[in-house]
């Protein structure tokens, strides 16, 4: 909150107060002590109690607010375009600073049902909320916008509309079955509604895409590749991170390789540091397979350029701590990946979010499993999970829980139902793991060739060979010792020279039947 120079004299554009003298006369409030200058800033600011009585000097006339709303709806689309380049930091402090000032005028045109003006200054502040880990607050404020009656069809409106639904579309949205499925609907018609307007702004024109990558990767493939040829280096950036989105999908780690790479080159050439902070991740998921201390090296430097933008979401910070989970977890130190974890359910409960439990709770229980402690690991899996990734994690591990306490009946269910939901995900290194899992189960009747091609099955899934984690490497250890170098060799290239669709179908606890 606060006043600049630039706003005073803004809100008092054609009054009887002369922009010449905004500065002398600011400064005479801070020597009557009604203004405070903050330090360092050249912004003043208010006692709590003068800023409450002079609130209530506004009810009447609008026209004071109205220039507000004006004044900071040009400020924020100024700066908005700079989010995306060298001087992002820049921006997002200026944003930062009359954040609540935006947000009051946001609302002064909500209530005054000014639609048009309301958009207009919700789609300025979406790429700060995006970055500053504000996504909650975006959803809110598209959603008033968006309520804002008489607003006529518009690619603006569209655009408000798409930022709103793919805020729904994480997993941590807390929205019903339902809802995500109405969700979907609308998203196809968007996504066509967006493609044929090719004049929007070039991160708008990335909206209509994204859209159709949510629901159908395959079709977006042929979008996403146009936008990374063209001129406009961040759009490329962009496209490229979402091509190996897609590559990653589909076990394709070379050609994920190829495009995080080219995402990385162009986000550092339009000096993006936010966009290095999203793709580093990536590369660290590519190095985690044969090279942890790179991965790590990854997550440490995009943990380094986040830090400048703010705090995480919740949903953010999550998935961030889940990838260092896994790394401590292949290097062995089960105890900082405990404690991540630890920190994770803490903020949860703090936050009341059940879907974020339920996430931690499905982690957990899978390092419990490994450490031994199987009553622990049950009660963790004795909650309800919703959403086929996390469907399939629990899964697993209930299969695991019960390789565990020899029951091989109850780990092959499982892993029917962890393969369903695996299915439904179209992503085919989540069914790697189900893979792994019933190789786990393989080995336990003793049948060693089928875990060493199941082991096959789950590389050709993932698309490269997994080196580094611990269920796999100790499979392989039992694999060999059971059916010497070359039995076990010759098992697992049976799985790994499959094409990935008869893999899938392999990977199917009833084909084992």
């Amino acid at each position: 909150g606060g006043v600049t120079p630039a706003s005073a004299t803004a809100v008092c554009a054609d009054t009887a107060v002369p922009a010449a003298e905004i500065p002398e006369l600011l400064a005479a409030l801070v020597d009557r002590s009604l203004l405070q200058l903050a330090p360092g800033t050249g912004r003043y600011r208010m006692l709590e109690t003068i800023r409450e009585y002079g609130a209530g000097r506004l009810t009447g006339p609008d026209a004071v607010r109205d220039r507000a709303a004006a004044h900071f709806t040009a400020l924020m689309a100024h700066h908005d375009p700079h989010l995306r380049g060298p001087s992002q930091l820049t921006a997002m402090k200026t944003m930062g600073a009359e954040y609540d000032n935006t947000l009051a005028a946001l609302r002064h045109l909500c209530a005054t049902g000014n639609a048009d003006g309301a958009i207009a200054l919700a789609l300025t502040l979406a790429w700060f909320w995006q970055m500053s880990g504000r996504q909650s607050d975006g959803a809110y404020w598209l959603s008033e916008a968006l309520a804002v009656p008489g607003g006529a069809p518009t690619p603006e409106r569209d655009c408000a509309r798409a930022v709103y639904l793919l805020n729904r579309t994480d997993l941590l949205s807390g929205i019903t079955a339902g809802e995500a499925a109405d969700d979907r609907k609308e998203m196809r018609e968007l996504a066509g509604r967006l493609l044929d307007h090719p004049r929007l702004p070039s991160h708008y024109r990335v909206f209509g895409p994204v859209l159709l990558f949510l629901l159908d990767p395959a079709a977006a493939l042929g979008i996403f590749p146009a936008l990374a040829a063209g001129d406009d280096v961040w759009l490329a950036g962009l496209a490229h991170m979402f091509q190996a989105e897609i590559a990653s999908n589909g076990g394709e780690l070379d050609e994920m390789r190829t495009h995080v790479d080219a995402a990385l080159s162009r986000f550092r050439q339009a000096g993006d540091r936010w966009g290095q902070a999203a793709i580093l991740p990536m590369r660290a998921q590519l190095r985690r397979y044969d090279d942890l201390d790179g991965a790590l090296a990854d997550l440490d430097a995009a943990r380094t350029m986040a830090a400048g933008f703010g705090a995480l979401s919740l949903g953010d910070q999550l998935y961030s701590d889940l990838r260092w989970v896994d790394l401590h977890l292949r290097r062995g130190d089960t105890g900082r990946a405990l404690a991540l974890l630890g920190a994770a359910r803490d903020r949860a409960l703090q936050a009341s979010s059940a879907e974020m439990l339920a996430v931690v709770d499905a982690w957990e229980a899978g390092v419990r499993v490994r450490l031994g402690e199987l009553d622990r690991a049950r009660e963790l899996l004795g909650k309800t999970f919703a959403g086929e990734q996390l469907l399939t994690l629990a899964g697993c591990t209930r299969a695991a829980l019960a390789v565990a306490v020899g029951d091989p009946a109850a780990a092959e269910a499982a892993l029917g139902e962890a393969y369903a939901a695996a299915l439904a995900t179209g992503e085919l290194p989540v069914l790697s793991s189900v893979a792994v899992h019933g190789a786990e189960l393989e080995a336990a009747r003793g049948r060693f060739g089928e875990s060493a091609m199941l082991l096959g099955v789950a590389s050709r899934l993932r698309g490269t060979h997994d080196r580094t984690d611990p269920q796999v490497r100790a499979l392989t250890r039992r694999g060999r010792a059971a059916l010497g170098e070359d039995g076990f060799a010759s098992a697992y290239g049976k799985g790994w020279e499959l094409d990935p669709a008869t893999a899938v179908t392999v990977a199917d606890p009833a084909a084992r039947r």
